[in-house]
């Protein structure tokens, strides 16, 4: 398995994969203002925006060429660090994934607590 973190500027996501393939994703932070709605059915905005109402608001330090980017497999699921800290939570199969930055569910995150393990 690995795991691709990407931040085009507009937003960021992980991506889990296996012989190739993606078998989990999660939305990470927005980095564009939040849209007030979703426009998940327009393939057009791929990747897509988190709207406000499903993520946390403020400034997140963004990843760039000197961030550390940790993975580890915690029994079936794969954790996220970037720079020591928590920030998301990969399960093979299971779209979407938890996101430190999601406050409630969507298609693109769930919130990542505790009980996620």
């Amino acid at each position: 398995m690995s795991v691709t973190v990407e931040d085009d500027s507009r937003v960021a996501y992980a991506y889990l994969r296996r012989y190739g393939e993606i078998v989990a994703d999660v939305w990470l932070y927005n980095v564009a203002e939040p849209p007030e709605e979703n426009a998940w059915l327009e393939r057009t905005q791929l990747p897509f925006l988190n709207p406000r109402k499903f993520c946390k608001q403020g400034v997140v330090e963004r990843i760039t060429k000197r961030t550390q980017i940790g993975c580890t497999i915690v029994s079936e699921y794969v954790e996220v660090s970037i720079d020591s800290q928590l920030i998301a939570r990969l399960k093979p199969g299971v779209k979407p994934g938890w996101s430190r930055f999601a406050v409630i569910d969507s298609p693109l995150a769930r919130p990542l607590d505790q009980s996620n393990t």
